[in-house]
Order: structure tokens, then sequence, then C-alpha cells
């Protein structure tokens, strides 16, 4: 990395401190303990690197490590002193308390989920599964239906490492966007039934074959759910290594600044003189060719990604 942008660090350290603090929606770290965990980790990560990489690798792996390390924090923290609203946001009002994730991950003799917690998990998703449905036209005794089939998977053993849907989460706030998931597969499961697709040639009959069989998985996805596959499976990391060679370092500043670290607005990339270099703008230029111009190259670099992703 030539030279040392030192506004680009500043921005980046607060991108960093922001996730570490909040790493989801519904958790909030206090002040102090963030900033003295940002540095830990800050401090580990520049000493792994005998020199500094491309601005997105090193903002990738610094954003994932706070990311997964404050998740882990949590996590730890609320098992070690049996406190499920350790670190939770008291502003968070879309729920009364969070439920024990420890308890409703507990596995019985035979590999069931049967603590008492999991009385309590229908009722607090109910609201968020028929929102859900709702937005997808789907109402009423159908909605009904489509819950019940849904939250029946959340304890069922899948794949070849036999692990539940509600193993797959660090912090029970999680459970919400990987529930409202589930419904948006679920959904589509349902709307091919009502259409009758299930007579049409190389189709599934149900939703494990809907979200099990890799090969058929694309078939039935809902495209409006996403915009680079799976959320679940793919990281900024991630998708920088699967497409590193496919956009330009330009591109790949852009994208970062403006979508993944937000260390910029747009308005802000453009005060900058670097940047309007490699733009090919002048300072002169009008506000509205700055913007064209900034725009055609994000549009065009998500266009890449997108076509790659997407294959």
């Amino acid at each position: 990395m030539a030279g040392f942008d030192a506004p680009f660090f500043e921005k980046l350290w607060a991108a960093c401190y922001s996730r570490y603090r909040r790493p989801v929606e519904g958790v909030l770290l206090p002040e102090d303990v963030t900033k003295e965990r940002v540095v830990e980790l800050w401090d580990r990560l520049m000493s792994r690197y005998p020199q500094l990489p491309g601005k997105p690798a090193f903002s990738a792996a610094l954003l994932d490590e706070a990311y997964e390390g404050s998740r882990h924090q949590v996590r730890g923290e609320r098992t070690e002193n049996a406190d499920p609203q350790r670190h939770h946001d008291p502003d968070d009002q879309r729920y009364e308390a969070n439920l024990d994730l420890d308890k409703l991950q507990q596995r019985s003799a035979d590999d069931s989920f049967v603590d008492r917690e999991w009385n309590l998990l229908a009722p607090l998703l109910r609201p968020f599964g028929f929102a859900t449905l709702g937005r997808k036209g789907i109402r009423d005794h159908d909605a009904e239906d489509v819950f019940i089939e849904t939250f029946a998977e959340l304890p069922r053993l899948k794949g070849s490492d036999q692990r539940a849907p509600i193993e797959t989460i660090s912090l029970f706030e999680e459970i919400i966007p990987l529930f409202t998931k589930m419904l948006q597969f679920r959904s589509i499961d349902w709307r091919r039934r009502q259409s009758a697709l299930k007579n049409q040639p190389n189709t599934q009959h149900s939703y494990e074959d809907l979200t099990e069989e890799q090969e058929n998985r694309r078939q039935f996805e809902d495209k409006s759910a996403r915009v680079f596959g799976d959320p679940a499976d793919l990281t900024f990391d991630r998708i920088y290594e699967l497409c590193e060679e496919e956009l330009t370092a330009l591109e790949w500043e852009l994208v970062f600044a403006i979508h993944v670290g937000q260390t910029h607005t747009m308005g802000e990339l453009l005060d900058e003189k670097e940047i309007l270099g490699k733009l090919a703008l002048k300072p002169t230029d009008s506000t509205s060719k700055k913007r064209r111009v900034l725009n055609e190259h994000l549009h065009g670099a998500l266009h890449k990604l997108a076509k790659v992703l997407q294959n």
C-alpha cells in the first residue's frame, strides 16, 4: 500500500468499532469494552501482515474478525453468567426479552430438543413470521400452515453433519433473520405447490429437496431476498476471494467505501482529489457529472459481482 492513507484508516477504525459494538441487530456492547477489544483486534491483525495488503483485503479481514470476535465474546459472557440479556440493546423493543439460546440448543439423550424454553419461542416468532408471510401474500390459514411447518424445521437435524438450523446461530438475536430466511424458502415452496409446478419436470416435491439438493437449490431461490447469493454463506472476504480479478483496484475501493465499510458517502468520496483523479475527473467538474461517473463505476462493479456470483 503506497503511503499511509490516514483518512481511510480513521474511517476504517470507525467502521470496525461500529461492527464490534453492534455485531447484529439487538446487540450492543459498552463503549469502553468495544474500544479495548478493537485495539487488541487491530494490533493483532497489523502484526499478522509484515506488509499491509490492499485496502479491500485488509478491510474485509478486519471487519470479519470484528464481527466474529464480538459475537463470540457476547455468547461466552452470556453462557458464563447464565444471563441471556447480557449486552442486549435496551432500545430494542421488538420483543420483551431474549430466550436462553443455550437451553434452546441443548440436545437430549436422543438428540432431540425438548427444553421448556421451546414453548416460549413460537409465540415470540409469530409476529415476525406472519409479517414476513403477509408481505409474500400468504395470510390467514395458509400463513398458519407455513409458519407451523417452518417452525418445525428449526430443531430438525439436517445434512451430513446432522446439525439443526437452531444450532447454526451464536446469539439469540440472530433467530429472527434465520427464521425469516427459512420462511422465505417455505413461501416459495408453498407458491410452487399452489401453482401445480410439481407436475413439471425437474422440480422437487418438498422443502427438504428445495433447500438441501445443491444442484436444484437456485431453481426456487427467492432472488428478491438476496443480492450476492445466500447472505449466510457469503462474507465480503469470501466475495473478494471469488471475484478478486473481476474488478479493478479502483472498483474494489469504491465498493468497499460505499457498500461494505460504509467509510464514505458518495459526496465525501467526490470531495477527495485522489478519487477524482482516479475517476479522470477535475474538482471543477459539475456535481452531476461527478456523481454520474461515480455511479457508472459503482454500478459496473456491482454488475460484475452479481454476474459472477449468480453463475
